[in-house]
């Protein structure tokens, strides 16, 4: 990042909120301690301007990686321009911050679905624990939660039992390669485990049947499959009834 951003970026830090932050994402240095709001406001005028020049130079501190790809997420070049920046990009993620808070906001992803399925592959065999989680976040963001038409679609307001046993005939156009694609163990590391876990669980709470298959008969290790139980229990969506059900469910 050239050194003018890396003054600005020094003069936002905050010292109280950097000992907070170190707090929740293990093993990261050179910490600053800014807000990610304000370091979207910053990316946004960034992206703006001369965000190419701007990003040309390396980073120092947590907050410049960060910069780097949120300046990435606001930039307006079409796929054909991104992805080359976006591929450099992503194996400097290391930690889980980074990899969702930028990529949970890289709607680029959305112009071209089956351009980002393909763009994703190779990183869901990655043998790099977070190269594994941006593609799982850039699934569950940007392919899951589409209609067959490929308009964007939320959660259910509410999952009952019945809905574990119908199958929705307006499923998505990425429901049931996404789930088989991540049906497999994760000895990649604990987040990469944790992202898995995550998309189960939207996946439930937006296609309850298709989810229902996997969790009925599916190759996932025990960590991933209970804590995706544990997330879809712990959801707002679920009824108690659905909640009950899944509790019985745990492997032991």
């Amino acid at each position: 990042m050239i050194e003018d951003i890396r003054e600005q970026l020094t003069a936002m830090s905050e010292s109280g909120y950097r000992k907070f932050s170190s707090g929740l994402i293990p093993g990261v240095k050179n910490m600053l301690g800014i807000r990610l709001p304000e370091l979207r406001k910053l990316a946004k005028q960034i992206a703006k301007s001369d965000w190419k020049r701007a990003i040309a130079e390396g980073d120092i501190y947590f907050e410049e990686r960060m910069l780097r790809g949120m300046v990435l997420s606001y930039a307006s070049g079409d796929m054909d321009e991104m992805l080359p920046y976006i591929t450099a990009f992503i194996p400097m993620v290391d930690n889980w911050s980074i990899c969702d808070s930028v990529f949970m906001g890289m709607n680029i992803f959305q112009k071209d679905r089956e351009r980002t399925w393909d763009y994703i592959q190779p990183y869901l065999q990655s043998d790099r624990e977070f190269e594994v989680r941006v593609a799982l976040i850039i699934m569950m963001q940007h392919l899951l939660k589409c209609d067959a038409k490929g308009h964007k679609i939320s959660r259910l307001r509410q999952v009952v039992l019945s809905d574990m046993e119908n199958k929705n005939e307006e499923a998505g156009l990425y429901v049931d390669k996404i789930l088989k694609s991540i049906d497999r163990d994760y000895p990649q590391g604990y987040y990469a485990s944790m992202a898995a876990s995550w998309l189960i669980a939207e996946a439930f709470c937006t296609y309850p049947y298709h989810a229902m298959c996997l969790i009925e008969k599916n190759h996932l290790d025990d960590v991933t499959y209970n804590k995706a139980l544990q997330k879809i229990i712990e959801s707002k969506i679920p009824t108690d009834e659905v909640k009950g059900f899944l509790k019985g469910r745990k492997r032991k």
